[in-house]
């Protein structure tokens, strides 16, 4: 080992004259690059002086590599025995043999080296460059260099990679121009940021940190992010740069430096909240109240649901089914932050089983946030034609139990033959031999359903849709094949139930659907006509397909018509209403009239198809139905109540009219609708289930206790109050629903389904709270929007205030 050392270190002593001036040179290009004078030469310079400092040194170093000799093992082995004090050249008798023979002599000469060569060493090198530095140049050289880094500060790595890169560096810059600007996402909502005179700001995570810079020679260099640098022009150069964390970015050619401080505004995921109890309608639709608060808004809603496994067990995350609720199905209702989303579970395997439930919301970064798991019965439409019930109720079973096919069995004699025979030999039996039971099941039921002449079927579409799925089930060969029976099965038993107006009523549907979607997404006014056309057509076919169902049933010749013509007008004032606020992209007056619009035609359902007014409706179904109309009045002036109870608490106005006009005149409506609620709850036929009593009790409680709230001037009492009223009264209602059905099914008139208002269980529950612009709030809207129009070609505007009014204009 000592030999190895003293090698080492004779190397060492020979090699430093040789790499004195070397790393003299090397030291004075570090110097200089972290003064800066590398970064603003740029290539080819930075190479130029490079090149020129090593020839300086090679030059320099010539004599020494001259002199220059590699140690050899002798060399080695004086060194160790000088630094040793050794004497008799032990290395060499230890290598040298005997002429003679060892004699004992010999041996005991060889034992006296290998003793002393076991206290051999090597001592440190000596100074090799203290004789050739006599004037100390080499502290000064150290001291240089820690001055140079002192004065680089936190660019000294930065400077000191840029010159020893073997990248190509961009020099000059001194004229160079840089515009910096900061893009947030879309999803924020937020404007584009210009950085005119500062180099630091807060940003959304996710934006884009944009610069055009002028006036380069070459490619800037970029550190602190990872950028995407094009060049747009001669001299010109673009790059963006996606800023997820908090970053100090670098942009540096030449002379031209520029640093940026970016602090990032981290984007939370959403918070949703359910703060009602879930509600239903008799057409498969789940009506949920929810709050939903995020950083930027949340864009997009799923209902997950899972069969309740029961006790205090939650259902495992992978198996959660989801829903997807279109942009238009969710309406902002009364309060901050909260939401009323309709979502139809109709068509869901699940509906009519006990479920957990719970919103989910979607942000633009993608992230999510659920409410707490809520136990339901998942809605399911109820079909009252016994054709319509049955074929649902195959459907269900059919989604219930899918599965896989099993093989083709092996055995077949034609198998060896032919191995292409599965697909070319029509075998339906052997095809259907394989289904799962499900589909087997499936087929027979179609089969049996559809077992009779076409005759005897009053709609034939219904027979020759269950005779096409018959054949289409028995002759699939995998489960793929079926993938569109759920679909067809479906509208076979819509069309059962409503005959040709089921058409009708899904080409409205679509069409409300997608014209809420696109007020809901702000699309521009040529999308939003051409969609309010499509819906105005299916509109008018709606509305055709109603009175042809009316005129078959005769129901417009038993009194209905007047009604029909009433609500004809109204339907026409609602359609130029939300024409208008459609063109002046009045996009919550548009949504609002939709929504009245919805609940006008299917009111107008109920009227065409029959609201008890015949001959064979009982005197107990008529008492409950006029009560129920009349419960529904109570209920809408209620909750009419409720609204401005709210807006006079939030005004303030309520408590300053503690002992004015306000409180009472508020107090005096909500007791005249306890009364009028006494007055109905009396002329109520005998026989109301225990929990509808135990409502209308309730809510007559609460209606008392919200009238005393307001006559002291307790905004916030009297909303708890009148909220629990209405969820009372709702209660009482669809007992008293449940008491008509049962009476009109007795008595064979179940074409009736209501809701618990007395409307049609179509319902989607967004109609009651909406209120259609009068032509004040109209004629205001096109007021402004001509003011805006008129700012907007004002010449002498400011580029700022240009764009100020663009974005109003783009807006409203």
């Amino acid at each position: 080992m000592a030999v190895h050392l003293a090698r080492l270190t004779l190397l060492w002593e020979r090699a430093a004259p040789v790499l004195a001036w070397p790393a003299a040179m090397l030291a004075l290009y570090g110097v200089l690059a972290l003064g800066g004078l590398v970064e603003r030469m740029g290539d080819p310079w930075r190479a130029v002086l490079a090149l020129g400092l090593l020839a300086l040194g090679a030059a320099f170093a010539t004599p020494a590599v001259r002199t220059f000799r590699w140690p050899e093992r002798s060399d080695a082995h004086r060194r160790v025995e000088a630094d040793s004090g050794l004497s008799g050249r032990p290395f060499e008798a230890m290598e040298d043999e005997p002429a003679t023979g060892e004699s004992m002599l010999w041996l005991a000469h060889r034992g006296r080296m290998r003793e002393a060569l076991r206290q051999a060493r090597t001592r440190r090198p000596r100074a090799a460059w203290a004789t050739l530095d006599t004037y100390g140049a080499r502290i000064s050289a150290a001291i240089v260099l820690l001055t140079a880094f002192a004065y680089a500060g936190d660019m000294a790595g930065v400077r000191l990679s840029d010159a020893f890169s073997p990248t190509p560096l961009a020099g000059g810059g001194e004229r160079a121009v840089a515009e910096f600007w900061i893009e947030p996402p879309d999803y924020t909502g937020r404007p584009v940021q210009f950085l005119r005179e500062r180099r630091e700001a807060r940003v959304p995570q996710g934006s884009v940190l944009a610069a055009r810079i002028t006036g380069l020679a070459r490619q800037p260099r970029i550190s602190g992010g990872e950028a995407l640098i094009e060049e747009i022009g001669p001299g010109v150069h673009q790059l963006h740069i996606t800023v997820d964390e908090d970053s100090a970015i670098m942009v540096r050619s030449g002379a031209f430096r520029e640093r940026l401080d970016l602090e990032v505004i981290e984007d939370t995921p959403p918070r949703l909240a359910l703060v009602a109890e879930p509600e239903s309608d008799g057409q498969g639709r789940l009506i949920l109240e929810f709050s939903a608060v995020d950083d930027y808004g949340i864009e997009h809603y799923r209902l997950q649901l899972a069969r309740d496994p029961g006790g205090e067990t939650n259902p495992p995350d992978d198996s959660w089914d989801t829903i997807d609720i279109p942009p238009g199905a969710v309406m902002p209702t009364r309060g901050e932050n909260r939401y009323r989303a309709t979502v139809e579970t109709a068509r869901h395997v699940l509906a009519g089983e006990r479920v957990l439930v719970r919103m989910e919301g979607i942000d633009g970064a993608g992230q999510s946030g659920v409410t707490g798991p809520i136990g339901l019965r998942l809605p399911q439409r109820l079909f009252l034609d016994a054709m319509a019930r049955a074929v649902a109720y195959e459907r269900r079973l059919f989604l219930d139990g899918l599965g896989d096919y099993a093989p083709y069995p092996d055995t077949h004699p034609r198998r060896s033959a032919d191995p292409y025979w599965p697909w070319l030999d029509d075998e339906p039996d052997l095809r259907l031999e394989r289904a799962p039971e499900s589909v087997q099941r499936l087929a027979r039921a179609l089969d049996a359903l559809g077992d009779a002449p076409a005759s005897h079927f009053d709609d034939r579409i219904v027979f020759l849709g269950l005779r096409t799925a018959m054949h289409q089930v028995r002759r699939a060969r995998e489960i793929d094949e079926l993938g569109h029976i759920e679909e067809d099965l479906w509208q076979i038993a819509l069309r059962a139930e409503l005959g040709t107006l089921a058409d009708a009523e899904a080409a409205l549907r679509a069409a409300e659907r997608a014209l809420s979607d696109a007020l809901a997404r702000g699309a521009d006014e040529m999308e939003l006509a051409a969609l309010f056309e499509q819906f105005e057509e299916a509109t008018r076919n709606y509305i055709a397909a109603l009175m042809r169902e009316a005129m078959q049933s005769d129901q417009l010749a038993s009194g209905g018509g007047q009604g029909m013509d009433l609500n004809a007008d109204m339907l026409q004032e609602l359609l130029d209403a939300l024409r208008e606020a459609t063109e002046l992209g009045d996009t919550e007056g548009a949504r609002r009239a939709l929504a009245q619009l919805a609940e006008l035609l299917r009111n107008m359902q109920i009227m065409a198809g029959g609201s008890g007014q015949g001959q064979s409706e009982s005197a107990l179904g008529r008492a409950l139905r006029e009560a129920l109309e009349e419960l529904g009045e109570v209920i809408g002036e209620q909750r009419g109540l409720t609204d401005e109870t709210y807006e006079q608490s939030r005004s303030g106005d309520l408590a300053e009219g503690r002992e004015g006009e306000e409180g009472r005149a508020l107090a005096e409506r909500q007791e005249g609708l306890r009364g009028r609620l006494a007055e109905l709850l009396e002329n109520m036929p005998d026989g109301m289930s225990e929990e509808g009593e135990r409502a209308f009790d309730e809510a007559a409680r609460q209606m008392d206790e919200a009238s005393r709230a307001l006559q002291r001037g307790d905004g916030e009492g009297a909303l708890a109050a009148q909220d629990e009223a209405l969820s009372a009264l709702r209660e009482g209602a669809a007992e008293t629903a449940e008491r008509l059905q049962a009476e009109n099914e007795a008595n064979g008139r179940g074409q009736a389904d209501r809701d618990p208002l007395g409307r049609d269980t179509d319902g989607g529950g967004v109609g009651g709270d909406t209120e259609v612009p009068s032509e004040m709030e109209r004629q205001r809207a096109r007021d402004i929007l001509e003011e805006l129009r008129r700012r907007a070609g004002d010449g002498s505007l400011t580029p700022e205030e240009r764009a100020y009014i663009e974005r109003l204009l783009d807006r409203f």
